[in-house]
């Protein structure tokens, strides 16, 4: 199975644990009483296999979640959580989440047989009787969708995924998915957040909000690379990567933390022509000048400064562009 660039930049960022535990903890678990130490968890199977439903095509296929973690107490597995990334709306989102739990469930089945005889093999009764009380352990998805030109209006749920004959309704069983809007989060769901997580939704709350990020919050990114990873591939500023990587360096240099604004704030203001984030690509209309002076307001230093210029001097120019 190919996995695009894409794709990677997402699931490094949300795989950190502490990312992954932020989110379900603040908008999943939110007003469960139940909270996720980072620490419990651990990194689960992300493939599937199945064989199509097709006389003329038998073969094995892969399906693949995005990331996947176990939620772990004492060695005793708790719950299963996947976690998919979603830069445009699909419509066939809870037939999808579907496959991947009923493989997780089927893989539990599969699992327990197994264990069955080996017991059986050992002679081992207790430990029989101790697999067969034993049940499964539940599987929660939800999906992190990064647009900011629209909401996500396709369905959330199975029944509306359906063609349903009348009359049916009520013996077809729903399954409702759990679509979280970052760049669309409430004021108390943003509060909630914290760490990474809550400065990538603020991002792009700000972008979907201005067409550019304005917010001079100094919290410190936690893991840098990973999200400017995410912020390039993102807003197709290719060269966003390399200027944050400078500005970090220097930051360390320093012995101080890098905060959003200064990977993304006004080198991301320098990329915008009028405020427009998708849709069609966006000129790049900012001069070397701007950058610079940009660079000097955020007291990075002259050798830094004439890298950053060799860097951009060298570089083909490249029209940035936005999925959603």
């Amino acid at each position: 199975m190919m996995t695009n660039r894409k794709d990677i930049t997402e699931k490094k960022l949300m795989a950190y644990n502490d990312v992954f535990a932020g989110i379900f903890n603040s908008l999943v678990f939110y007003g469960t009483g139940l909270v996720i130490d980072p620490d419990d968890l651990e990194d689960a199977r992300v493939r599937s296999v199945y064989v199509p439903l097709s006389d003329d095509d038998n073969s094995l296929r892969e399906q693949e979640r995005d990331i996947a973690k176990f939620w772990k107490k004492k060695g005793v597995i708790l719950c299963l959580m996947g976690l998919e990334n979603q830069t445009v709306i699909d419509r066939h989102m809870a037939l999808r989440i579907m496959g991947y739990e009923g493989a997780d469930y089927r893989f539990q089945i599969t699992e327990r047989d197994e264990a069955l005889r080996a017991a059986k093999r050992k002679g081992d009764v207790s430990e029989l009787q101790r697999i067969k009380s034993r049940k499964f352990y539940p599987v929660i998805t939800a999906v992190l969708y990064y647009g900011i030109k629209r909401r996500w209006n396709k369905y959330k749920s199975l029944r509306e995924s359906l063609d349903i004959p009348a009359g049916l309704e009520n013996l077809v069983e729903d399954r409702h998915i759990n679509v979280i809007e970052l760049a669309w989060l409430t004021d108390d769901e943003m509060n909630r957040l914290k760490g990474d997580a809550w400065l990538l939704a603020d991002a792009l709350r700000q972008m979907r909000m201005y067409g550019e990020y304005r917010n001079e919050d100094i919290t410190a990114v936690e893991h840098v690379e990973a999200m400017l990873m995410f912020l390039t591939e993102f807003t197709g500023r290719k060269n966003l990567f390399k200027e944050g990587l400078l500005k970090y360096e220097q930051a360390q240099r320093e012995g101080r933390q890098i905060a959003m604004v200064d990977l993304f704030g006004a080198s991301y203001r320098a990329g915008v022509t009028d405020g427009r984030l998708e849709g069609v690509a966006v000129e790049r209309v900012a001069s070397l000048d701007f950058s610079v002076r940009a660079l000097q307001g955020l007291g990075v230093s002259p050798e830094i400064i004439e890298r950053y210029t060799s860097l951009y001097n060298s570089r083909p120019d490249s029209k940035p562009h936005i999925e959603d």
